[in-house]
């Protein structure tokens, strides 16, 4: 074989090894989920200074800030605050980050997936030991959300 055939073989194997795709990470599944919570030890107001967490969510596309993207929360819910960023969500390897920023502080859970949504816990470090608040995502309708919601 001359030496320009094997370069230009050599291109084309290199060009096809470009070509293989790379091991993907999981795509979240934006949408409506029903937020459930279990919160024993006030970790949500202790790390936050909100009292609760909205019973649902809708995970939407739309990019916010450094945080990640945009966390739709029923309009009714109070707690909230003139912050466009204090819910937001990112990606976080093969699962994802919900970000609560109140007057506080920040509360951080990381979910990883499950059949019918996702399930995780808190990961921000709470002050006196509080256990760390559970938190699961179960798909849901978008009723009472507000306009634009995923």
């Amino acid at each position: 074989m001359s030496a320009s055939r094997l370069l230009a073989a050599l291109a084309l194997l290199g060009a096809g090894a470009c070509a293989v795709p790379r091991t993907a990470q999981v795509v979240p599944n934006t949408g409506c989920y029903a937020l459930f919570v279990v919160d024993a030890y006030g970790a949500v107001t202790a790390a936050t200074g909100l009292r609760a967490l909205p019973p649902y969510v809708a995970l939407d596309a739309t990019p916010v800030g450094v945080r990640g993207h945009r966390l739709i929360v029923p309009a009714t819910w109070q707690g909230v605050g003139p912050n466009p960023e204090w819910a937001t969500w990112r990606d976080e390897g093969r699962g994802l980050v919900l970000t609560f920023l109140g007057s506080t502080g920040t509360l951080d859970v990381a979910l990883h997936p499950t059949q019918d949504g996702y399930r995780g816990e808190g990961v921000t470090p709470l002050r006196h030991a509080v256990p760390p608040v559970q938190v699961t995502l179960v798909s849901s309708s978008c009723v009472g959300l507000r306009p634009g919601a995923a």
